[in-house]
Parts: structure tokens; C-alpha cells; sequence
């Protein structure tokens, strides 16, 4: 492994910075060791330059005292012999130089290697210094001695340095070895070696250090293969992202289309109003509210044209609600389409922000035909409701007239005188007036079946619906000095399923209030025309009209704006036709702006049902028969008793369905006539159970309910003939002979098939 050692590195640096560490301290060593041996030198020297000093003033102070000037140079020139001196100079009392001997060295004297001792002479008893002597020591050996020592010390510091060097460079080593370690781990992460580890040794630090790395490396593995996997999961989706953008944008292409295809189909009217003018509208704005796209966004087309008078300022307010995102709930207005007729319309919105701005979107749905079919559906109710009242009322009068109408023609076939004839000819004949009185309550109640319908031109019955009225909308009118128009536009239509009679009386009806609606005069349009599989005759005029209310009660039995004229069952008969056709009639009408009724009838099916099992009722009597009478109410029952056996059948009677299907398990009958309500069991369940017990044998009902039987019901329960009460002796004698007939025609062609047969 090749180690990095340039003072860059760590280990050159701690090894640099040891060697210069070392040498730092070798060399104060030195200068402080050379520093001393020169003071010591110096001091030494000097001590010796003083002593040399003393001794030359001590052998000199007699010579000094007597001014033997021969003397002092003799002696300072003794001195300097000395190989340390370089000069000696003796100074007598006054500072005159006495003596002055030089070093006989060769070496010339160099003043900066010359250390001078002034030592004054003193004598005992005098005060003041007899004279000076003045020593100049030589440095040179003293130097020389001290660069020898320099020399020796600084080969001794080099020494050191070099093992200082080395043994730092060992040291660093050892010291970095980890360091190195942990280097070369950080290369191999940074190379993507994940698996690299480092050994864990050394001081506690660094031991430490290695845990800690290898741990990183471990969490760095963990992590890497995450990274992998989700690197590879990546590399999936990326796959797919290309085409999941592109069906995503496709499919929001797909959607804005959808957006604006839904709002420009949508059959409501949707605009969006940005401070209080139109910034968006859709198709069906325009088209109902005759407003081009260009024209209803230009800040000259004023909102609240689309409202009428009554609703402006309602909508505005609401709209500006949505604007300021107030949560306020749909209102219900009136508006004005393009042919300026009212509208019902329901307003809901919200807020929106529309092109970086608050706005109000808005919806404006037509309620007026969903607020017709409901009002419709009231009057349907209250019909059907006064209709089933009638129908029990109907029952109860019927069941009371059944008896008071049998029992008084029973008796006038016993021949009574004149007188008492004549009374009962009178209770006859409120009996039989009692009968047309329920006959009308049903007929306004709408709930009659009995009417026979065949196929009928509804533009022929509407064309004599309007001669039989020209005498009230043509004669009378003229009379009052007014005149009425009449347009008339009747093609050609497809045949109708009803009754001729009825139909004529619902547009004579239609003709005669158009006519009435009309004090001054006006026109009176009538036409008739195909909708597909429907017939739609409409009664148009331009009279007084109706309000709301009035308009909702229109259908209602009794009601009349006609005061003592009227008797408030016109329109609710002509409900009662127009429903029991299959049809539907609708009347639009504003007040001071006339009214339109408008009846629809279904088309005539072309394949009509069978004709009925029954023959022609004959008019003899018939053969003598077994029959069945079964009724709750015991005076009916009773004269059907009579009245059959008056006709030479064998009768018996049950006053309950029970007591009856037990009488017909035992005995043979020809004939059964049931009640159609009893509290046990009714009519139809009588019928089922007889069809069981006594194949062949046909059943008759006898019902006090009016005519609200559904004849195509009573087909399908294998009825054979309905009696309605109350009823004549002789139509009822007729009907039992025909179904006697009708059981003896079948045994004839099946004789083994009767039960009755196989009794007797």
C-alpha cells in the first residue's frame, strides 16, 4: 500500500511538525546552553581580568605612591604577559597613564574581542583611589572554547533531530494507520463498495471511529439496496410513464370534449354572470331565449331581460349571492323565451372562479312542464280519491236500489189493481231514477268501464262537436252583437279505440267554454293533428284566460266560474272521458291572454280483443235450471231467489263465498251468481275456487260497484256475464237463460267434461 508522505498529508504533517518541534527545541537548547556558557565565560574571564587587576594595583601602590614611573612599566609589562591579556594600563593619582604594556601576542587586538577591568588602587587612610589599573582580557580563546562547545552541541541536537524525525514519522504511522483506513473505506463508499469494512483497533477514539463507520456503511448498504430496488421500480414506471401521460392526456382531451359537449347538449340553460354581466352561455340559453352567443355576451345585453318583471330582481339578487359565495339555496322565477311567453324556471348557482376572477355559475332549469305533470298528478289524485268515495257510495245505494228495484218488479207481476200498481209503478220508477242519480255520480268520478268502445276519426267527432255548438259560438254571440272567429284545421288522422258519444261530449264541452270565455268576441282555433303513435286535438281561444289557482282547480267536480250558470261537473267529466281513453289533456292560459287545451289520445291498435263467450240474449225464458245465488246482504240475496224461481229455476242460496263453494262441493249446479264483495272471500276468489271445484260450470257476477270492472279483467278470471245492481227482474232472467244455454252447449260438445252431468 503506498503511503502519501508529503506535507500535505496527515502523517507528513504530524512528522514535519514533530522534526520542527524537536529542532525548535534543540535550538532554544543551544541558545540558551550558548547563551550561558558566554555569560560563564565572560563572568570567568572577567573575574580573572579582576584578579589580574588587583594583583598588578597591589605589587604597583608602593611604585604608585612614589611615582616610579619605571617601576609601573615594569610591572604592566609583567602583566601582560599573561596569554589572556591583551593590555595592561596603570593610571597614577591624577589619570596620567603610568604604565602601558600590550599583549606580545601576534594577533593584532580586536577592541570587540578585548573584555577591559577597571580596578581602582586604593591606600589604607586615604579616601579617595591612588591611581587605576585598567586590564583588557582577550576573548579569542574564550570564544574559541565556546565554538568548540556550539559545535559539539549543535552535532548533538542534529543527532536528536534525526531520531526525533524518525521516531515522529513512526509514531505518525501508527497514529494515522486508522485514519489511512477510514480514508480508504470513504473511497471504496465513494466508489460504490458498499461491502468495504474497516478493521476495528487502535485507541478507544479511533476504535470507536472504525465502529461508527462500519455501521454507516451498513445503514449505506441497506440504504444502496433500497435505492436499487426503488431504482429499479423506477426504471418500471419510467417504462410506462411516457404512455401514462399520453393516455392521460388523451383521456382529459377526452373529458374537456365530454365537458363541452355535456354543456352544450344540456337541455337546462347554463351561463356564467361575472359582476352582474353574461360571460358564458350554452346552447340551450340561446335557444330559449332567442339570444345570439355574440349578443348575450356583449356588456350591452341587460340580465334582466331573460326575467319577467315579477322575477328581476329576485334572480339578480340571488346571483349576486352566488358571486360574493354566499351559500343560497335555488329559487324558483318566472322568465320570458323568445316568443315571449311566461316560463316556469328553478335558478341554481354557485361560485366559481372563471378566468382568475370570482363568478356565478348558474343553471336555469324549465320546470313548466314538471310543474304541469305535478299539478296533473294532484288533480289525479283528488279524482281518484272522490272516485273511490263515489264507488262505496255507489255500492252501499246500489245494493239498497238492488232491493227496492227487484222486490217492486216482482210485484207488479202479481197483477194488482190499477191503484196499487200505480204506486208501485212510482216506487219503480224512483228506484230506477235512484239508479241514473249513482249512474252520473260514477260518470263525473271517472271510474266507468261499461261504455262500449270501437274505433272512431277523431277529426270527424271534433268537426261535429263544432256544427253542434255553431249555434252558441255563431248565434248567440252575434245576438250579444259580437263576433267570434273560428279556425279550423282537422287532417288527417290515424283512427282511435273510444267511445263516439263520450269523445263528442268532451270537445262539445271544450267548444262551449272557449265560446263562454269569450264575452267580446275573440277567435276560437281548433285543430287536430298526428304525433306519432298519439292523436292531439287542440282548443285554442283569445279570451279572458284563468289565473294559477283557478287553473288547478279547474278539474275539480263543482267547481265553476260560471256562478248559478254552471254546475261544476263539466271539466271533470270531460278529465273523467279524456283518462278513461288512455289520454291525457294539458291547458296552458295566462289571464287577459286566452287558454289552449290540448287532448292526446293514443292511436287505435291495429288487432282488437275476441268478442266475448257469451251469445245474443235470447228472448225466451230457456230451460229450467240448478243455480247458485251467494250474497252477504240478505234482501238481495232474497229477491234473486224470487226472481229466478219465478222463471222456473231451482235456486238456493248462500250467504257467504264459504257456504257457497260448500253448497257447490255437494250438489250440481247449472249456474252460480256471486256477490263480488263479501267480508269472507270475494267474488273473484268465489270464481277461482268454482272453476276448481266444478269444471264447466259458469259464474255470473252481481255487484253493486257500479261499472268500475275492468272487462278485460274479467275475461282473464273466466267470468261469464256481470250483473249490475241495482237490476231489472227481466235482464237478469235473460242473462240466466243465456248462460244456461251456454253450459248446455258445451255438454253438447263434451258430455263426459260436465261435472253437473256426471252428478245427476
Amino acid at each position: 500500500m503506498r503511503r502519501d508522505f508529503s506535507p500535505r498529508s496527515l502523517e507528513g504533517s504530524f512528522a514535519t511538525s514533530t522534526a520542527l518541534l524537536v529542532l525548535g527545541l534543540i535550538g532554544v537548547t543551544l541558545a540558551v546552553v550558548h547563551s550561558q556558557l558566554a555569560a560563564a565565560l565572560r563572568r570567568g574571564l572577567e573575574a580573572r581580568g579582576v584578579s589580574i587587576a588587583r594583583s598588578i594595583g597591589a605589587v604597583a601602590t608602593p611604585s604608585l605612591l612614589s611615582y616610579n614611573y619605571p617601576a609601573l612599566q615594569i610591572a604592566a609589562e609583567a602583566a601582560a604577559g599573561d596569554p589572556d591579556v591583551a593590555y595592561v594600563t596603570i593610571h597614577d593619582k591624577e589619570g596620567a597613564e603610568a604604565g602601558v604594556a600590550r599583549s606580545r601576542s601576534d594577533a593584532p587586538n580586536d577592541e570587540r574581542n578585548v573584555l577591559e577591568i577597571t580596578v581602582p588602587v586604593e591606600v589604607e587612610g586615604v579616601d579617595e583611589p591612588w591611581g587605576t589599573v585598567r586590564v583588557g582580557m582577550d576573548y579569542a580563546s574564550a570564544r574559541r572554547e565556546l565554538r568548540s562547545l556550539v559545535l559539539e552541541l549543535a552535532a548533538l541536537g542534529l543527532t536528536l533531530a534525526l531520531a526525533a524525525v524518525t521516531g515522529g514519522r513512526w509514531v505518525a504511522r501508527r497514529v494515522t494507520a486508522p485514519l489511512r483506513e477510514l480514508a480508504h473505506g470513504t473511497e471504496a463508499l465513494s466508489a460504490g463498495e458498499h461491502s468495504h469494512r474497516i478493521p476495528v483497533r487502535g485507541a478507544r477514539e479511533l476504535a470507536d471511529l472504525a465502529r461508527a463507520f462500519n455501521r454507516m456503511m451498513d445503514r449505506v448498504e441497506d440504504k444502496a439496496r433500497e435505492s436499487a430496488e426503488f431504482q429499479t421500480a423506477l426504471a418500471r414506471l419510467n417504462a410506462t410513464l411516457e404512455q401514462q401521460v399520453e393516455e392521460r392526456t388523451r383521456a382529459l382531451r377526452e373529458s374537456e370534449t365530454q365537458y363541452k359537449t355535456l354543456v352544450e347538449h344540456s337541455p337546462d340553460s347554463i351561463l356564467i354572470v361575472q359582476a352582474g354581466r353574461i360571460r358564458f352561455v350554452n346552447r340551450a340559453f340561446t335557444e330559449m331565449f332567442g339570444a345570439a352567443e355574440a349578443e348575450a355576451l356583449s356588456d350591452r345585453f341587460d340580465l334582466a331581460r331573460i326575467f319577467d318583471v315579477s322575477s328581476a330582481t329576485l334572480a339578480r339578487g340571488r346571483i349576486a349571492a352566488w358571486e360574493r359565495g354566499e351559500a343560497a339555496g335555488p329559487v324558483e322565477v318566472l322568465g320570458q323565451d323568445r316568443a315571449a311567453r311566461i316560463r316556469q324556471l328553478e335558478l341554481r348557482g354557485s361560485r366559481i372562479e372563471y378566468r382568475g376572477r370570482p363568478a356565478a355559475e348558474c343553471l336555469l332549469i324549465d320546470m313548466s312542464e314538471a310543474i304541469r305533470l305535478r299539478e296533473r298528478l294532484a288533480q289525479s289524485e283528488k279524482l281518484r280519491a272522490l272516485g273511490e268515495l263515489a264507488s262505496g257510495v255507489a255500492h252501499d245505494f246500489n245494493n239498497l236500489l238492488a232491493a227496492v228495484l227487484g222486490r217492486v218488479q216482482l210485484l207488479r207481476r202479481r197483477s194488482f189493481e190499477p191503484g196499487v200498481d200505480r204506486d208501485l209503478g212510482v216506487i219503480e220508477t224512483a228506484a230506477q231514477d235512484g239508479r241514473e242519480t249513482v249512474r252520473r255520480i260514477l260518470e263525473f268520478s271517472r271510474v266507468r268501464h261499461d261504455r262500449p268502445l270501437s274505433v272512431v276519426n277523431l277529426a270527424a267527432i271534433v268537426g261535429d262537436a263544432l256544427e253542434m255548438t255553431r249555434a252558441s259560438w255563431k248565434g248567440e254571440a252575434e245576438a250579444r252583437g259580437v263576433s267570434i272567429e273560428v279556425t279550423r284545421r282537422l287532417e288527417p288522422v290515424p283512427p282511435v279505440l273510444g267511445n263516439a258519444s263520450e269523445l263528442r261530449e268532451v270537445f262539445t264541452n271544450l267548444i262551449l267554454n272557449a265560446a263562454d270565455a269569450m264575452p267580446d268576441g275573440g277567435t276560437l282555433a281548433v285543430a287536430c293533428r298526428a304525433d306519432g303513435d298519439r292523436v292531439v286535438v287542440e282548443v285554442r281561444d283569445t279570451g279572458v284566460g284563468m289565473s294559477s289557482q283557478t287553473r288547478l282547480q279547474l278539474f275539480d267536480p263543482f267547481f265553476t266560474t260560471k256562478g248559478t250558470r254552471g254546475t261544476g261537473l263539466g271539466m271533470s267529466v270531460v278529465y273523467g272521458i279524456v283518462t278513461r281513453h288512455g289520454g291525457r289533456i294539458d291547458v296552458a292560459s295566462e289571464v287577459g291572454r286566452g287558454s289552449a287545451f290540448q287532448v292526446e289520445l293514443p292511436a287505435a291498435s291495429p288487432a282488437l280483443g275476441p268478442p266475448g263467450e257469451l251469445r245474443p240474449i235470447p228472448t225466451a225464458p230457456g230451460r229450467p235450471a240448478r243455480l247458485l245465488v251467494i250474497d252477504d246482504e240478505p234482501e238481495v240475496a232474497a229477491v234473486l231467489r224470487d226472481a229466478l224461481a219465478s222463471e222456473g229455476h231451482e235456486v238456493d242460496v248462500a250467504s257467504c263465498g264459504r257456504d257457497g263453494l260448500s253448497l257447490a262441493a255437494e250438489r250440481a249446479y247449472d249456474v252460480v251468481l256471486t256477490d263480488l264483495g263479501m267480508p269472507d272471500m270475494s267474488g273473484w276468489e268465489v270464481a277461482d275456487q268454482v272453476s276448481r271445484l266444478c269444471p264447466g260450470v259458469p259464474v255470473a257476477l252481481v255487484t253493486g260497484w257500479g261499472t268500475t270492472l275492468d272487462e278485460e279483467e274479467v275475461r282473464r278470471r273466466g267470468i261469464a256475464a256481470v250483473v249490475h245492481k241495482p237490476f231489472e227482474v227481466g235482464a237478469l232472467a235473460r242473462t240466466a237463460a243465456a248462460m244456461v244455454e251456454l253450459v248446455d252447449a258445451r255438454r253438447e260438445r263434451d258430455p263426459s267434461g260436465s261435472a253437473a252431468g256426471r252428478r245427476r
